[in-house]
This record gives C-alpha cells, structure tokens and sequence, in this order.
C-alpha cells in the first residue's frame, strides 16, 4: 500500500548525461589546455582537461557533472563538444596543418631562407630557387601532435608580384 522505499526499475540509476559546448583558441586545441568552468545550476567551478592535439567537434567526458540519478543514483556526466576558432595562418585538416606563405618574386628565383611559423616556434624554411606560386613544401613532423601519432606542415608558396616597377629580380 504505498509507503516505504521505491523497489524495481530505477533504483540507483545513473543521471542523464547532459551535453554542451566549449570553444578554445587553435594554439590551446593543439598544445592541451585546462579550462575553469562554472556551471549554469550554479555549482562549484570545475576543471576541465582539453588533451593536446583536440580538434573540432572531439568530445570530452567530465564524469560526476551530468543531471542526478532518480532515487539516489549517480550523476550523469557531462558531455563537452570541443569547438576549435580558426587560426589566422594555419588550415587544419586531420593532423596536417596548411600554411600559404608570399613570397616575393626575387625570393621565388633565386630561393631564399625566410622564418615561418609552426605550432612550436618560428622555424627557419628555405625557399628553393625558381619556386613556383602553388609549390608545396613539407615540413615533416611539424603538424598536430596527437598522443603518439604527429602530422606534418605543408608549406605553400604565393608568388607576390610587386604592386610598382622594381628592379629586384
């Protein structure tokens, strides 16, 4: 006759899991990041562990952080969908970065040592003698770091011609 503790289906069940989103900068989806997060019920700030190499539209699991489980159960978890802004020279596609690089028209024929930039650090890359607008140089290794896997940059030259007359060729 009703009274006393539930008994059957949904004892102890585990919470629903609830999903969002969270956007983080190229360089914090390439390099890892931690991010303090507050909740919108209002809870204790937590921390959230972004991995290196994260890309757009990856998921990560924060256990413990979803709705409450009926009759007592367990939380649900919460449900982060990763959203990456693009970068201003960088193009993503899987592990391998993409970047143009203009170059001048005397660089272009005579070849040239020009500083670029990598996820790592500014590396220095030399332009072959009488590149081509379009020519793809690869940069082995020096792409997305994921885990144990790395990809590689891929260096595209954009041959600019000069906007006056110029006797640098």
């Amino acid at each position: 006759q009703g009274g006393g503790r539930p008994t059957g289906r949904g004892v102890g069940m585990k919470g629903s899991d609830i999903g969002s989103e969270v956007t983080v900068d190229f360089r914090e989806a390439l390099q890892g990041a931690e991010l303090h997060l507050t909740l919108q019920d209002g809870g204790s700030p937590i921390t959230v562990r972004i991995p290196a190499g994260a890309d757009d539209g990856d998921r990560v699991r924060v256990p413990g952080h979803g709705a409450p489980g009926p009759f007592g159960g367990a939380n649900g978890d919460l449900v982060l969908a990763i959203r990456v802004r693009p970068h201003r020279y960088f193009e993503r596609k899987g592990l391998d970065l993409y970047l143009d690089l203009p170059i001048n028209v005397a660089e272009a024929y005579r070849g040239a040592k020009v500083r670029i930039p990598t996820p790592e650090g500014d590396v220095t890359l030399t332009v072959p003698k009488r590149a081509q607008s379009g020519q793809q140089l690869r940069l082995k290794g020096k792409g997305v770091h994921r885990k144990k896997d790395q990809g590689d940059l891929y260096v595209r030259f954009l041959v600019r011609l000069p906007d006056s007359d110029s006797k640098d060729v």
